[in-house]
């Protein structure tokens, strides 16, 4: 069976972003529960696009590093 902490700490940022989102957008607590679904999207996709360039930046420097030294 799979362990409670990743379940526990998935559930904190789904509250995080959900109360964050309704704190910045001035949507009540009640409308930003409905948009919870898309806010957690958005961040999710915000993530990994800025994680695939921080890759892309870092395989970048790695390749001009080695064709300096070669």
């Amino acid at each position: 069976m799979s362990s409670w902490k990743p379940v526990a700490a998935v559930m904190a940022a789904v509250i995080v972003i959900w109360l964050v989102g309704a704190a910045v957008t001035r949507y009540t607590i009640e409308q930003m529960a409905l948009l919870a679904p898309i806010a957690v999207c958005v961040v999710g996709a915000t993530a990994g696009v800025v994680l695939l360039w921080v890759k892309i930046i870092l395989q970048a420097r790695r390749d001009r590093r080695e064709r300096r030294t070669a």
